[in-house]
């Protein structure tokens, strides 16, 4: 090859700012020492959020020349563009490596096939194969083109400044004439492991609803009995374990779960979703995955807990607990389960217990998911196993003392008590059941019955029932209604009750739900807190503000309450009261005191008249 102002160089190191950077070219080029090739470069960061630990891209471009036009050229010289990092945060030293492929489209800095294109190190080495025909080409960086490509991993949060400058000369030594670019990078601390954004969302039961916010909020209790899908019982819960970063991103950096169950049950971890059936065992056999304390299992961003019974009855308390990649630990959540076992017991409490005679409506209504504002069962049953839990899934029969006055059979059965949409127990939650009842046809007001409520003794042969009796009297419609106050008379501003009483034309308290008056009670003066529309009787009285909230007028003298009544001609009742004089009191204390100022005025002036003092 002929001798011209290109050297053949080996390697060019770069020694700048002490990071003592390394760039390598072919050992038999020829290093281009020519200005002219190049006229501008310049980089676009590609990474659009770069982080400490993660790999951050920067695409290359500029302007080249034709080597055609450049006299020192020659073929199979090689001209080296260097990259280093001239500015990084204390302590955060890193390389930059060069690469000849762009990040997207990887265009070139000569248009024709003329030149081959390297990357060594941290230096991008372009060789010229045909100089007649390497026509030189614009190549604009940006984040998907480009001509090359710098990639840096950041050790640590701060700006970054990548540097690139075209070794002209060939030196391996930026001089102040040779063409150079730089930028700044600004790099985030790396995103950790966010206790607060991880979750650990658990749905109760042996089916496969995907654990949520809302399945979280609706526990349900769980049978005792020993499972696995060959015994009819599988799995009690299932708990999904998902593990986000600070970015609210999946954490995969090296964590590990620990779940540790206090009470009944035992546990089994598998890695992923929390899906499937056939987790549990009549007779688990316990080791890494599976047991009552599971020690750091290896977790990648998700993973699935199961909760399983063991024959025991009570409340399980699974504590979830992470330690992260750098040896946190975390407590994310408690989760609990509640087993029931063999109902022993139970307890039937009279809601209504003043049913309608005749027969022809129920009293009472027998709802699970009920709306304690407008429906009440006529009796709520509570079922436990030995140890006072509450057990579901009962049947619920009753039997009555007279079937002539109330039927064994009641026309709505029952309802287990589930969670209302607001999260609430209508009655009392697991173990409770709503039940309506409904007298015999053609009972009459005044007759009594005892219902005696009932389930399978699961002790005995089948035909034995676990029992308790409420006593029931009948009651018909509205005939008469008393309106009525607590007191004779109030203060102003007083609180006060005041009851309506209603009775049957047998002269019996009216059926329990009864409605009152549909207009509420009107009064005569301003009265805060009387009702405005229609409620119900229990034991033929209802009584308003007996828990507070209604007032009496705060206009001294006589005021009347009035209602229209509910009987077939809707008589009008009233009631009247009076609120006293704010200021009697004070008029009589008043008067009261000079009287005895009158008299104690007699007094003196009898005394100085013995004493002769005029």
């Amino acid at each position: 090859m002929k001798t011209i102002s290109l050297k053949k160089v080996s390697a060019v190191a770069v020694a700048s700012l002490g990071f003592g950077l390394l760039s390598v070219v072919p050992a038999n080029a020829d290093a281009v020492t020519s200005p002219t090739l190049f006229t501008s470069i310049a980089l676009k960061t590609v990474t659009a959020a770069p982080t400490v630990g993660t790999a951050v891209e920067v695409n290359f471009g500029g302007v080249t020349t034709t080597a055609n036009g450049d006299a020192a050229a020659a073929d199979g010289d090689t001209i080296g563009i260097v990259g280093y990092l001239s500015t990084v945060p204390a302590g955060g030293n890193t390389t930059a490596a060069a690469s000849a492929t762009a990040v997207g489209a990887d265009l070139e800095m000569f248009t024709a096939a003329n030149v081959t294109e390297g990357g060594a190190g941290s230096t991008y080495t372009i060789t010229i194969t045909t100089k007649a025909t390497a026509a030189g080409a614009t190549s604009t960086p940006t984040t998907a083109t480009g001509a090359a490509k710098w990639t840096f991993t950041p050790q640590k949060a701060g700006v970054h400044v990548l540097s690139v400058w075209v070794d002209s000369d060939g030196n391996g030594l930026q001089g102040p004439t040779e063409i150079s670019t730089s930028v700044s990078i600004t790099v985030a601390a790396a995103a950790t492991y966010s206790n607060t954004l991880s979750t650990a969302f658990i749905s109760y039961g042996a089916g496969n609803t995907a654990p949520s916010a809302a399945t979280t909020a609706a526990a349900v209790n769980q049978t005792a009995a020993k499972g696995g899908l060959d015994a009819g019982n599988d799995k009690a819960a299932s708990i999904d374990v998902v593990l986000n970063n600070t970015s609210n991103g999946s954490y995969t950096s090296g964590a590990s779960l620990s779940a540790e169950i206090s009470g009944p049950g035992y546990l089994v971890w598998e890695n992923g979703a929390a899906t499937g059936v056939d987790k549990c065992a009549t007779a688990p056999s316990y080791g890494a995955d599976t047991g009552r304390s599971l020690a750091a299992r290896a977790v990648d961003a998700q993973s699935a807990v199961f909760v399983c019974a063991d024959g025991t009855s009570g409340v399980a308390t699974v504590t979830l607990k992470i330690t992260d990649a750098d040896d946190a630990v975390y407590t994310l959540a408690t989760r609990t389960v509640t087993f029931f076992g063999a109902v022993s017991k139970i307890v039937a409490t009279g809601v209504l217990t003043n049913a309608r005679a005749g027969g022809a409506t129920a009293t009472g209504t027998a709802v699970a998911d009920r709306d304690l504002s407008t429906e009440t069962p006529a009796v709520i049953v509570y079922a436990t196993d030995k140890n006072g839990v509450g057990v579901t899934g009962l049947t619920v029969t009753a039997k009555s003392s007279d079937t002539a006055v109330m039927n064994s059979a009641f026309p709505t059965a029952f309802a287990e008590d589930i969670k209302s949409t607001a999260n609430i127990f209508s009655s009392g939650g697991a173990g409770y059941y709503n039940i309506a009842v409904q007298a015999a046809t053609g009972s009459l007001s005044g007759q009594k019955a005892t219902m005696t409520f009932r389930v399978v003794d699961p002790a005995g042969d089948g035909t034995t029932f676990l029992t308790s009796d409420v006593a029931f009297t009948l009651g018909g419609s509205v005939a008469t209604e008393v309106i009525s106050f607590d007191k004779t008379a109030y203060a102003p501003g007083e609180a006060m009750v005041v009851t309506i009483t209603a009775k049957d034309s047998s002269g019996n308290p009216v059926y329990d739900g009864a409605a009152t008056p549909t207009a509420g009670i009107l009064s005569s003066k301003a009265t805060v807190g009387l009702p405005t529309t229609a409620s119900s009787y229990v034991a033929g009285k209802k009584a308003f503000g007996s828990t507070g909230g209604v007032f009496a007028p705060s206009l001294p003298g006589a005021f009347v309450l009035s209602i229209t009544g509910t009987d077939a001609a809707a008589t009008a009742r009233t009631a009247t009261a009076t609120v006293t004089d704010a200021n009697a009191g004070l008029l009589t204390q008043i008067d009261a005191l000079n009287a005895k100022i009158v008299a104690l005025n007699a007094l003196i002036a009898k005394i100085m008249k013995k004493l002769g003092v005029k």
